[in-house]
């Protein structure tokens, strides 16, 4: 991305596990996202929400994680 010329302009993520609350890690992801692809803080935002018990997700085979990107150029 760096080196293509872009930034990172705005992430939002959604993760969705069936049986695990992610409010005590949330903060962390945050920081670990901006460290992995070199952003400030105030442009990261992740959120986490159930499921519906409904597919694999239901039964707690899988996570799912819907992102959203905004690069802009430097």
């Amino acid at each position: 991305m760096h080196a293509a010329g872009y930034e990172l302009g705005n992430l939002n993520a959604t993760l969705i596990p069936q049986s695990l609350s992610l409010a005590h890690i949330r903060k962390p992801l945050e920081r670990i996202y901006c460290e992995v692809l070199g952003a400030d803080l105030t442009v990261v935002n992740l959120k986490a929400k159930a499921h519906e018990k409904a597919d694999s997700l239901g039964e707690i085979q899988t996570t799912a994680a819907h992102t959203v990107l905004l690069l802009m150029g430097k």
